[in-house]
């Protein structure tokens, strides 16, 4: 079957990443090994609409998996609007980590046009659909398939006799099994082209789940609360990979966890050191510090980490606590010291709007990470991503029982949490972006001048 894979339309949606899809790359992996022809296009590959018409067109796909976040739910409605205008029969399956955060009801009725979703972890249940839609083709195409054909797929969710119907989502235990991204389909030298670097840069994908329990956050829907890690000699080899065949020097772990598994963590980087792998590398702190202490550090750096991200979120302890964070923070403000007093700089995450923050809450946050004295800051708004806390603090707050997905982007909501009018929000959000401008790049030329 020929398969199409795809997010909304980069002209609908507002500040694409501008990076590779690893997730996707991973469900082309596990399409291609069952025999189907398969074909990405990502927000970078489509340049316009009537660009992505004709190419549905000349292609004509049989499937269409759609990865939808939470903050792009108006473009993704748009592009799968488009394609279905384009290719009426086309069977359109949604996924990625708003259907699998959302309600299935929820979601099936404000995805009409879609025939299916997969929510969770799909490189086994995605290749499964397809081969049950394969033998019962012409029913499946009328949308006749009854849920009896498809009650062993984990994760599925769909329409039967007028009622919406969900499997139980099932986690992947041993990642070792699963197929690396398929690189050559998102190459990771056309995304360094597209950003203007002269490192080609890739992320890897170490870990899944989060036991956190972050108010704002709702990851462990999609991937569950449990760390399930990759071995160290399977991240090494993708790494290997992408270092030889695809020229990749500098590489960052996009999953929330990377530090949390510390005798993980400590053989990977044996293994690029012994290697003798020139390259460098960020990665993301979950929030066991004390992972971090004068014996890892070094090992990190030795190895090629050069930024370790940490999600403070706010300098103010009150709205921390409300988060569930779970580190103070003077402990952070001494760990960022040791961090860099062993050569990795350190990026500082923030976010403006949490429920119940008041102005003078924000202010607390802004100082604080000013005054931090991290290689990089970032500011975004809170927004209440399906499953989280703070999305059903905003439901019984304005007393709605669905939420209107189209007013919000990722510098606009039209239900505000906090005490700060949106308006108000979206402009302090813009001058701190200004603020925040100006500090990273001096931040950036004392680092390459050796200023401390």
């Amino acid at each position: 079957m020929k398969v199409l894979l795809t997010q909304p339309l980069v002209a609908l949606v507002k500040d694409p990443p501008r990076i590779p899809d690893v997730g996707i790359g991973y469900i082309a992996a596990a399409l291609k090994k069952h025999g189907h022809e398969v074909y990405i296009r990502d927000w970078n590959m489509n340049p316009s609409i009537e660009d992505f018409r004709q190419w549905l067109t000349e292609k004509n796909p049989d499937i269409v998996g759609v990865k939808i976040f939470t903050k792009d739910v108006k473009a993704a409605k748009e592009t799968i609007s488009i394609i279905r205008v384009t290719l009426p029969d086309v069977l359109i399956i949604i996924g990625g980590p708003h259907p699998s955060a959302s309600e299935p009801e929820e979601l099936m009725e404000d995805f009409k046009e879609s025939n299916f979703a997969m929510r969770g972890e799909a490189e086994i249940s995605f290749p499964l659909l397809l081969e049950k839609i394969n033998q019962f083709k012409e029913i499946a195409i009328r949308g006749e398939v009854t849920h009896e054909y498809l009650t062993g797929i984990a994760g599925l969710v769909g329409w039967f006799n007028d009622q919406v119907f969900h499997n139980p989502i099932s986690l992947i235990e041993d990642l070792d099994t699963i197929d690396f991204p398929c690189w050559e389909m998102i190459n990771p030298s056309f995304y360094s082209q597209l950003i203007n670097v002269k490192v080609t840069n890739a992320p890897i994908i170490t870990t899944r789940g989060c036991p956190g329990k972050c108010s704002f956050c709702s990851a462990y829907m999609v991937n569950g609360r449990r760390i399930r890690s990759r071995s160290a000699v399977n991240v090494f080899k993708e790494m290997s990979l992408l270092y030889t065949q695809y020229n990749v020097r500098r590489f960052m772990f996009t999953d929330n966890c990377f530090t949390a598994r510390r005798e993980n963590m400590k053989a990977l980087c044996a293994l690029i050191i012994d290697g003798k792998m020139d390259i460098e590398w960020d990665c993301v702190s979950y929030e066991r510090l004390d992972n971090l202490d004068d014996e890892t550090l070094p090992l990190m750096y030795k190895a090629g980490c050069r930024m370790l991200h940490m999600g403070i979120e706010s300098g103010c302890e009150k709205t921390r606590k409300k988060m569930n964070k779970m580190c103070s923070l003077k402990e952070i403000a001494e760990k960022v010291k040791s961090i860099q007093k062993h050569g990795i700089g350190v990026g500082g995450w923030f976010m403006l709007g949490f429920p119940e923050e008041t102005r003078n809450d924000m202010k607390e946050t802004i100082k604080y990470a000013f005054s931090l004295g991290a290689n990089l800051i970032k500011f975004s708004i809170v927004f209440p991503l399906p499953g989280s806390q703070n999305y059903n603090y905003l439901k019984e707050k304005h007393g709605i029982k669905r939420i209107d997905w189209s007013g919000f982007d990722i510098s606009n909501s039209p239900y505000p949490m906090s005490y700060v009018p949106s308006k108000k929000l979206s402009k302090m959000k813009k001058m701190l972006d200004y603020r925040s401008y100006i500090y990273n790049n001096i931040k950036r030329l004392r680092y390459l001048f050796g200023v401390k």
